[in-house]
């Protein structure tokens, strides 16, 4: 084998080695997507239990959320809640409305769309950047919503 066969051979096995680890990536992020969505459901299901028998989620925050248990582990990084991409999760009320919102940031474009579409008509209200997203919104409504870097906030009673 001569030099530039040599050549060839490593070039076509550093395409299908880059093209693995593309797939590979996705398969990782779509991973990343499903978990987040079950311990966001986890999180509110056991902060509604919580506050059960109170009139209202007075004292709700990041602190008294992991000190009570009703954070996932795997969303706790050292006092702080994060996503699996490394975005804030803030925990907190709204009085007026009775309710509590879980808003992540730092969500990539690609998951962005994934996550503002999640179960949308169990939420008092879905907003991606701060605009509020309802049953008329379209996929195309939700995708052009999304940017680089976003915050989708969850709102629940």
């Amino acid at each position: 084998m001569n030099m530039m066969e040599m050549l060839g051979v490593l070039l076509i096995a550093l395409v299908a080695i880059a093209g693995s680890a593309v797939y590979l990536n996705s398969g990782f992020s779509k991973s990343k997507v499903a978990s987040l969505e079950q311990d966001i459901v986890t999180m509110r299901m056991q902060i509604q239990q919580l506050f059960a028998s109170s009139s209202d989620y007075s004292g709700l925050d990041d602190t008294t959320a992991i000190k009570a248990g009703v954070v996932p582990p795997n969303l706790i990084k050292g006092s702080r809640l994060k996503t699996p991409w490394g975005g804030e999760i803030n925990l907190s009320t709204n009085d007026s409305h009775g309710s509590f919102t879980i808003e992540l940031s730092g969500i990539p474009q690609n998951e962005c769309t994934q996550l503002a579409k999640f179960q949308t008509d169990a939420w008092l209200s879905v907003s991606v950047n701060g605009n509020i997203l309802d049953s008329d919104n379209t996929i195309t409504d939700i995708v052009n919503a999304c940017t680089k870097s976003n915050t989708i906030a969850y709102e629940a009673r």
